[in-house]
């Protein structure tokens, strides 16, 4: 999704740092690239605490969260720089028990989905679903289980296989 500014309470949010990107990585001897675009969920939330706002594509409702559209501006060095060496669990959610990857940096948690454009040699693509703080409190709530290297993950998505 190419996210537009947004006006909120009146001031306008600039969304230019979760338009898609693409950067190339070196997998397995084969350089791979990666498509990553971003979701409503990472700067959304359900706390009712700030104005409903209305997602163009699939029409969900959320509230704006000023706490993570802040912390949604460090996303785009983090994929580019940091998330290729990230280790990551497996997680299933949502009402279709889809698959999701979680990348937990302690105190900022990314869940994404990757997938491998199907008529495309060495392409990618990773939706960051959500991306927020973590609070103290929600550490427990973190999914469990085993972690992976990235690397790994993208590789074997290239590969056409399901981790």
């Amino acid at each position: 999704m190419r996210w537009q500014n947004l006006i909120i309470d009146g001031r306008e949010r600039c969304m230019a740092h979760l338009r898609p990107a693409t950067h190339t990585f070196e997998i397995s001897s084969r350089v791979i690239s990666v498509d990553f675009t971003f979701g409503f969920h990472c700067f959304t939330d359900n706390k009712n605490e700030g104005p409903l706002i209305t997602n163009p594509r699939s029409n969900e409702q959320r509230n704006f969260s000023q706490r993570r559209y802040d912390c949604s501006k460090l996303l785009p060095e983090f994929v580019a720089h940091r998330f290729v060496d990230a280790k990551v669990r497996a997680h299933f959610a949502g009402r279709n028990n889809r698959r999701y990857f979680c990348l937990d940096t302690f105190d900022y948690a990314i869940f994404f989905e990757a997938r491998k454009l199907a008529s495309k040699e060495n392409l990618l693509r990773v939706n960051v679903i959500s991306a927020y703080q973590v609070d103290p409190w929600g550490r427990t709530s973190m999914p469990k289980g085993q972690l992976f290297n990235v690397r790994y993950i993208l590789e074997k998505r290239n590969e056409g296989l399901i981790i």
